[in-house]
Parts: C-alpha cells; sequence; structure tokens
C-alpha cells in the first residue's frame, strides 16, 4: 500500500473535498480522530486539532446547519470497511502528517497499518456517528 492518491484510492477519496464546508470540517475532523484510534502507532495532535478547528470555525457550526453537515460527514464513512481502514492507516501521513496534504499536522503517523486485525467474517468497521446538537 502507497500513500500515493494517484495508486491508493482511498487516499484519493479522502482528499475530495465535500461540497459543503462545514460537512468537510466535521469529515476530517472525524477522519483524524478514527485514524489517530484504529491505526497501530498513531496518535491524535491536540495542539494541531484544535488550530484546525478554530481556523475552520468548527464551534460555529451550530443546530440544523451542524446538523445537515454531520448526516453529511458521516455518509462518507458509510461503507467503511477493514480495507479502507488499512489504505487510510497507509496514507495517514500524507492526510495528516507534518506536510499533510489534507490537513497538516493532525496525526502523529504510526506504523501505518492497522491496530486490529482482520476478520473475514465481519470485514466493516464501525465508526461511532457524529454527535449531533441542539
Amino acid at each position: 500500500m502507497t500513500n500515493d492518491p494517484a495508486t491508493n484510492h482511498y487516499v484519493a477519496q479522502a482528499m475530495k473535498p465535500l461540497d459543503n464546508p462545514d460537512a468537510q470540517t466535521l469529515r476530517v475532523v472525524k477522519l483524524a480522530n478514527s485514524l489517530a484510534t484504529l491505526c497501530s502507532g498513531a496518535s491524535l495532535n491536540k495542539k494541531a486539532l484544535y488550530a484546525y478547528m478554530t481556523e475552520t470555525r468548527f464551534a460555529e457550526i451550530m443546530g440544523k446547519a451542524y446538523n445537515e453537515a454531520a448526516f453529511l460527514a458521516d455518509s462518507s464513512f458509510r461503507y467503511f470497511d477493514y480495507r479502507a481502514l488499512a489504505h487510510l492507516c497507509a496514507g495517514s501521513a500524507y492526510l495528516f502528517g507534518p506536510d499533510g496534504h489534507l490537513a497538516q499536522g493532525l496525526l502523529k503517523p504510526g506504523r501505518g497499518k492497522p491496530g486490529m486485525s482482520y476478520d473475514p467474517g465481519n470485514p466493516l468497521v464501525i465508526l461511532p456517528p457524529i454527535a449531533r446538537k441542539s
């Protein structure tokens, strides 16, 4: 696996921005959190995440706009499986490393592979939905 979006379909898909900028912000935060949790040795850079959230005005996304953005962002993870996770772990440095092309410095990349083993009986990786705001 590679971190080059020309040969890694999942990284290329992650690089495509959503039409809704609020949904894009929520998707980037969810993806960074998910990779930090599920990729072996990866960890979230909380200072960089806070700076990203401040820069994108994350806290200002409220009410109906937040719920719509959360729905759109969650929809991009609907068919998230082990294969997608493995490819995104391999591309995590490209997406979120010090020279990250999606958001810089959000992750301290690990080994570039999932931290869990593959289960052929259940390849889906269930990610928690983005919490709704009132």
